[in-house]
């Protein structure tokens, strides 16, 4: 089963393998390209990499039980028809002495490991990083089962991703040995091995958390602040915050864990918070952004042509959920310029204002009495990548105002500011007067438009589009106008204005 590589961008299922320290993993994904979709996600703890510290070599235990994995993957891929995989093997294949033997009886299985290097592994978990945040710089830094990984992210240079990454042998199965010793001198290993690496990056500069022990770490992290949203990908600390609740979780054992952090990783969520101490103190970034966005999204991102690369991560992935209910980014695009008089927005807002639009007539299509509250789980609790916390607030506001609600609830206020839920206010009761004035019909948007003139909020109808005005549209318009802080006003054909 050889790598394809090129035909993703298409669609298709697609697979990657990930032969990590820790665990063993298979992910089958399908949907659109810019924002695969995970149909299949498996994985064994097989802890490949738990005696290599002492023996330098794999252990036979561990070894059956990532073969048995990896067997099972690829009859699962037979069986599903996916022949367009990568299979990618990291640091305990890596370092092991008999590391080529594994990967040999790998092959066995019609499967084509590659072995990345450390500076590939790192590579691969910015590219992961830089698809799910476009235009984002700082440093990645990765945590896996053998070592941990930095690299600096620039959009000003060409992939996106700067030379010099590096790779430590701080992983989650070596943490205990190296805290066994002490907390300062677990502090000097870490500070020397950054500067044995020459590593002096990062300072004032975002960092981007990626690995399953630090998602555990922020999961409970916003399990202890309270958090209004419940997906740990976007969540960002401020530093001093971090490493505050970082100290408390290294000291163990962890109180009321969150329920969906697995029992091996509430285990070794101190030592990931301890590290997580010693990179902040060493790094001094100016924030953390966690990401669930790593490796194996880095390896299909980078199959992908760069036409594909520079779509939005967040409308491809509101596109293709919102089109199975009929809401397509075309009515939304048409929409959005209809209100546009109204909604003057900053252009780094068109994709969300968009992306809002979209889950607000998706919402429209669904079950009456469930709408609003489905819409508000899609918008605060489904994984949108290329979505932040601050887009979450909003497009939640959108929906709400969309259903006739302006009133924001008090948790909106920790993910946007103010003027941003306000603005937002305003595209839902925009939204809601065009689809309950038009149906969203093409002709009745054509026949159909919005202005400000002064203090007043018009409304304009040409003749075809008259018997489209009812009680409860004025309604609407005056719901508008009200909060722009205008006057509604009705236009005919023969520009007569009409105080509602």
């Amino acid at each position: 089963m050889n790598t394809t590589i090129g035909k993703s961008h298409s669609g298709g299922k697609r697979a990657i393998i990930d032969i990590g320290s820790n665990t063993v993993r298979m992910v089958v994904y399908d949907g659109p390209p810019r924002a695969p979709l995970v149909i299949l996600n498996e994985k064994v703890n097989a802890r490949l990499g738990k005696e290599i510290g002492r023996t330098g070599a794999i252990g036979e235990k561990a070894m059956r039980a990532a073969l048995a994995a990896l067997a099972r993957f690829a009859a699962l891929l037979r069986l599903l028809e996916v022949d367009d995989v990568e299979c990618v093997a990291t640091a305990a294949a890596r370092d092991a002495s008999n590391g080529p033997a594994f990967l040999d009886a790998v092959r066995g299985f019609g499967l084509s490991p590659r072995l990345l290097t450390g500076e590939e592994e790192a590579r691969a978990s910015a590219a992961g990083v830089i698809a799910a945040f476009p235009g984002a710089r700082g440093v990645v830094t990765d945590l896996g089962g053998g070592s941990l990984e930095l690299v600096e992210i620039d959009d000003r240079v060409p992939s996106g991703i700067c030379p010099g990454g590096i790779t430590l042998p701080f992983g989650t199965l070596r943490l205990p040995d190296l805290r066994a010793a002490g907390p300062q001198k677990f502090a000097a290993t870490v500070r020397d091995g950054l500067k044995a690496r020459g590593w002096n990056r990062g300072r004032g500069m975002p960092l981007y958390i990626v690995g399953g022990s630090w998602r555990a770490l922020a999961l409970q992290a916003m399990r202890v602040l309270d958090w209004p949203i419940d997906d740990p990908h976007a969540f960002e600390l401020a530093p001093a915050e971090a490493l505050r609740l970082a100290r408390i979780f290294e000291r163990g054992p962890i109180e009321d864990p969150d329920p969906r952090i697995s029992a091996p990783r509430v285990a070794a969520l101190p030592d990931a918070a301890a590290l997580l101490v010693q990179v902040v103190q060493q790094l001094r970034p100016s924030r953390l952004v966690f990401s669930s966005w790593g490796l194996r999204e880095g390896l299909l991102h980078r199959q992908l042509p760069a036409s594909v690369q520079a779509l939005s991560p967040m409308l491809a992935s509101v596109e293709a959920f919102a089109g199975a209910a009929k809401a397509t980014a075309q009515d939304a695009a048409h929409i959005v310029e209809w209100t546009a008089p109204v909604c003057r927005d900053d252009p780094a807002d068109d994709d969300l204002h968009q992306a809002a639009c979209l889950i607000a007539l998706a919402a429209m299509r669904t079950e009456p009495n469930l709408r609003t509250e489905e819409a508000l789980t899609w918008a605060l609790r489904k994984r949108w990548v290329g979505l932040d916390m601050r887009g979450r607030g909003m497009m939640a506001m959108t929906v709400l105002a969309n259903a006739g609600k302006i009133e924001i609830p008090h948790a909106y206020h920790r993910l946007a500011p103010l003027p941003d839920l306000n603005r937002a206010i305003g595209w839902g009761l925009a939204i809601r007067l065009c689809r309950r004035l038009t149906g969203c019909a093409e002709r009745g948007l054509d026949t159909t438009g919005l202005a400000i003139r002064g203090g007043d909020l018009v409304l304009m109808l040409e003749d075809s589009a008259q018997p489209l005005f009812s009680p409860g549209v004025a309604k609407d318009l005056k719901a508008l106008a009200d909060w722009l802080g205008l006057v509604p006003r009705l236009e005919n054909t023969a520009r007569e204005l009409l105080r509602l």
